[in-house]
């Protein structure tokens, strides 16, 4: 999650809200704000002990949706690849296996998640 010049909260390339709850709303759909999913939102280097298995659907959720975990945040990229922690330890796990390449017309968000353990 990133906030723009003006204010804005954005994943990928969708607008995010934070509800006076602490919800946070993407393309419409609330996801309980939880300090771990907050943790999974914000933070480059996640510290695991309070992160729930349901923030990590809700972060994964929020992927799949915003396409935040693709290049340009494009339905038709590739995988976004770093070295960063979070990376390396979440998002790695929550993508399919194998190789990463630039893919066509065919959209990751669709192809079947692997879950932590």
């Amino acid at each position: 999650m990133r906030r723009d010049a003006d204010g804005t909260y954005r994943i990928g390339h969708s607008a995010a809200q934070i509800d006076r709850n602490s919800n946070v709303i993407v393309q419409c759909v609330p996801y309980k704000g939880t300090e771990g999913l907050f943790e999974l939102l914000t933070r480059k280097k996640v510290d695991r002990s309070f992160i729930t298995d349901r923030d990590i659907n809700s972060y994964r959720a929020i992927l799949e949706a915003t396409h935040g975990h693709l290049e340009d945040n494009d339905p038709s990229g590739g995988i976004k690849t770093t070295r960063e922690t979070k990376h390396k330890d979440i998002i790695s796990k929550l993508l399919p296996k194998g190789r990463v390449t630039r893919r066509g017309s065919k959209n990751t968000s669709r192809q079947r998640w692997t879950t932590l353990k």
